[in-house]
C-alpha cells in the first residue's frame, strides 16, 4: 500500500516556505524524475515512516511510474498526519541567520 497524506503540509518541497534551499528542491526532484519515484514528507520521516507528500502527489505524482502503478493496483491509501515538532522554513531560518549577522556587525 502507498501511503499519501490527506493534506498538505505549509512547508512541503514543493511551497515556498519549504525548509531546504531552492537549489536542493531542484536536485531532490530531478532525483525523484530520474528514479520514477515519489517525494516522502520529511514529516514521516522524521518518525521513520514513508508517506508520500500530498502535493508531490497532487502536482507531480501523474509523472511518477511509481504513484501511477499504485493508482491502477488501487494501492493508495490516504492517512492523516501526525502533529510533530513544527519545523522553521528555509526563508525563515535565512531571515534568522542574516539578523543575526547584523545584530553581530553593529
Amino acid at each position: 500500500m502507498l501511503k499519501v497524506y490527506r493534506e498538505c503540509f505549509h512547508i512541503c518541497l514543493l511551497s515556498k516556505d519549504r525548509i531546504v534551499s531552492p537549489k536542493r528542491a531542484k536536485d531532490l526532484l530531478n532525483e525523484i524524475a530520474e528514479k520514477q519515484s515519489y517525494f516522502v514528507c520529511h514529516k514521516a520521516s522524521m518518525n521513520g515512516q514513508e508517506i508520500v507528500c500530498k502535493t508531490f502527489f497532487d502536482k507531480l505524482g501523474h509523472r511518477s511510474q511509481m504513484i501511477r502503478i499504485a493508482e491502477r493496483l488501487n494501492a493508495v491509501q490516504f492517512v492523516e498526519q501526525n502533529n510533530t515538532e513544527k519545523l522553521k522554513s528555509y526563508a525563515s531560518m535565512n531571515r534568522i541567520e542574516k539578523s543575526i549577522e547584523n545584530g553581530i556587525g553593529n
